[in-house]
C-alpha cells in the first residue's frame, strides 16, 4: 500500500488504526467518506456450491459465484478482505481512499487464489448518500457481532485441511495440515511433530517428497501420495507465504 498523498510505500507493519503517513505526516484518509467495491469472480461454474467466499474485516461474509460479481460499500480507511475457495484462501489489506474493482479467481495451474486490484478513476471524492441509496448493494450472507471467532469453522482454521498417510524417514504416520501449522503423528509413538509456518524458510520438492525447511536449516521431509502431491505443495506454499515465512 502507498500513501495517497506522497505516493511512497507505507511500512509493512503499519498499524491499521493509524490515520497519518509516518513518511510525510499527512492524513491517509478522510473519515466519513464511503466508497464502492465491486468484486468480480472469474472462471466457470462447475456446481451450485462452487463459490468464492469473501470475508470483510472478519465482520461480514459474502458469496460470489464464478462469472458473477458483488458490490459493497465501505468506509474510508483500512480494510482486510479474505477470499476462500474450497481449501484455498488469500488475505489482502487495502487502504480505501477511492472505489475499487477486484477480479478474483482460482488459478488451477498454481493452486492459488489470484486477485487483480484496480482503482476506479475519479472516485476519490467518495459516493454521496443519495447515490448510495439507489445502488443495488449485495447483502451479506452473515454478519458477525464478535468478529473472527464466528467465522473460524467456515474458514477451516480449527480443522486440518489435509489428513494423509505419509512416511518420514523410517517412520510412518499421519500428517495433518492446518491453516497455520502441520502436525506429524508417527504410528509407533504418540508424540507429535508440530511445525509452525512462521518458522518455515521454504518448501521444496524432493524426489516424490516435500522438504519443509525451517529456521536453523532443519529439514522435515514427508512423502506425499502422488494423487494429492501437487495440491499439498501448492497449499503449503500459499499458506507459508501468507503467514510470514520465507516467501
Amino acid at each position: 500500500m502507498n500513501c495517497p498523498k506522497c505516493g511512497k510505500p507505507l511500512p509493512e507493519k503499519l498499524s491499521l488504526r493509524m490515520n497519518f503517513c509516518p513518511l510525510c505526516g499527512e492524513k491517509l484518509f478522510e473519515e466519513g467518506k464511503k466508497y464502492l467495491m465491486e468484486i468480480q469472480c472469474a472462471g466457470q461454474r462447475q456446481g451450485e456450491r462452487d463459490v468464492m467466499m469473501v470475508f470483510v474485516d472478519d465482520r461480514s461474509f459474502y458469496e460470489v459465484k464464478p462469472s458473477e460479481s458483488i458490490c459493497i460499500a465501505l468506509d474510508a480507511g483500512f480494510h482486510t478482505i479474505k477470499f476462500k475457495h474450497k481449501i484455498r484462501n488469500k488475505t489482502i489489506n487495502l487502504l480505501i481512499t477511492s472505489s475499487y474493482v477486484i477480479k478474483v479467481y482460482y488459478n488451477t495451474l498454481s493452486g492459488l487464489i489470484e486477485t487483480n486490484i484496480n482503482v476506479v478513476e475519479d472516485s476519490q471524492d467518495g459516493i454521496d448518500a443519495q447515490t448510495l441509496a439507489h445502488r443495488d448493494l449485495t447483502a451479506p450472507v452473515m454478519v458477525s457481532e464478535d468478529g473472527k471467532r464466528t467465522f473460524d469453522i467456515m474458514l477451516g482454521e480449527d480443522d486440518p485441511e489435509y489428513e494423509v498417510k505419509v512416511t518420514s524417514g523410517l517412520d510412518e504416520g499421519i500428517l495433518r495440515i492446518y491453516a497455520e501449522r502441520c502436525e506429524f503423528t508417527p504410528s509407533t509413538r504418540h508424540k507429535k511433530v508440530v511445525t509452525s509456518y512462521k518458522d518455515v524458510v521454504s518448501v521444496k520438492k524432493k524426489m516424490g517428497s516435500i522438504d519443509i525447511i525451517c529456521d536453523g536449516n532443519v529439514h522435515k521431509v514427508y512423502s506425499i501420495p502422488k494423487d494429492i502431491y501437487n495440491e499439498v505443495l501448492a497449499f503449503l506454499t500459499n499458506r507459508i507465504g501468507e503467514v510470514g515465512g520465507g516467501y
